[in-house]
């Protein structure tokens, strides 16, 4: 027997080399999150649609209070459109949305929803009060609804929740994957308030305030990481402005308020036809919500 074969050989040395980072996938480049995202938000909201149609049929609802909360109702076909794509495809992105999940998902708690509806009502209370101490509007009290009032706040946490699945929750997931996290930020507030460019009575200043609602929740997810927060937020904000006190959501108004507008008139703190939402004065409360977020952050760090 030769010499060089009375021992086994070692192994290679290369077999104990690191292993390849894995690729990117191709479905993460912006135009495909933002193609994609477009098409669940238009196919969701068919399928919401005609979900809400078939179920209006079936109970016999005519009246309008009632057809309005169908009409936030009906974005569930884009929760369960989203909720699909990212449990085929994005699963990661999908673990983000549950209870303290990860990635991107451990302030999921229900204290931080808590917190985020109590910011979203006391949010948008401040921009209506300051337009109702300037005058520009006159509110009358109606009757109180409790069932209604509850049930409304679901409809429209469905609402708000698929705003959020879809901007906060898939795409800034998936873009913050793979690019700089300003980008991914910018991308989702952008597409964010270009859902909202055909509302009735939108403005220019409206728009500015659409896209900063947009990147102030961004900033709270990145901060907080805390989806919850976000659609508890999102979901105050427009139940406060358009069931409790009556005014203009994007400029859609209630049927089935608490309170009612009266009369209205244009300012810089209130716009008559799109609400608050076209004042200066939702700049700002969203500007002091990036500050107590960045605060409480650093309280704690701090610990």
């Amino acid at each position: 027997m030769d010499e060089e074969n009375k021992f086994p050989q070692e192994p290679a040395p290369e077999a104990a080399a690191a292993p390849k980072k894995p690729r990117r996938p191709v479905r993460h480049m912006i135009w495909a999150v933002c193609l994609i995202s477009l098409g669940l938000m238009l196919l969701g909201q068919i399928l919401g649609d005609v979900l809400m149609n078939l179920l209006a049929g079936a109970l016999g609802v005519t009246d309008g209070a009632t057809l309005f909360l169908f009409m936030y109702l009906s974005f569930i076909g884009i929760d369960l459109l989203v909720l699909l794509y990212c449990l085929l495809c994005e699963k990661p992105i999908l673990r983000s949305f549950g209870r303290r999940a990860e990635p991107f998902g451990s302030g999921n708690t229900w204290r931080l929803f808590g917190l985020g509806l109590l910011a979203g009502f006391a949010m948008n209370a401040l921009c209506i009060l300051a337009a109702w101490l300037h005058g520009d509007i006159e509110l009358s009290v109606g009757r109180f609804n409790a069932p209604y009032l509850l049930a409304a706040l679901v409809c429209v946490c469905v609402q708000s929740g698929a705003e959020e699945l879809l901007t906060r929750g898939y795409m800034l997931g998936a873009l913050r994957d793979r690019y700089p996290l300003w980008l991914a930020v910018a991308v989702n507030s952008l597409f964010f308030g270009t859902l909202h460019l055909f509302n009735n009575g939108i403005t220019v200043l409206s728009f500015v305030n659409i896209v900063a609602f947009g990147l102030a929740l961004s900033f709270v997810m990145v901060r907080l990481e805390s989806l919850w927060f976000c659609i508890a937020v999102h979901t105050a904000w427009n139940f406060s402005q358009s069931i409790f006190f009556g005014l203009p959501n994007s400029g859609i108004v209630s049927e089935g308020s608490f309170l009612h507008l009266e009369a209205a008139r244009d300012s810089a703190v209130y716009s008559a036809l799109f609400g608050v939402e076209g004042a200066i004065t939702t700049t700002l409360v969203l500007l002091v919500l990036v500050l107590c977020v960045l605060l409480c952050k650093r309280r704690k760090q701090a610990v």
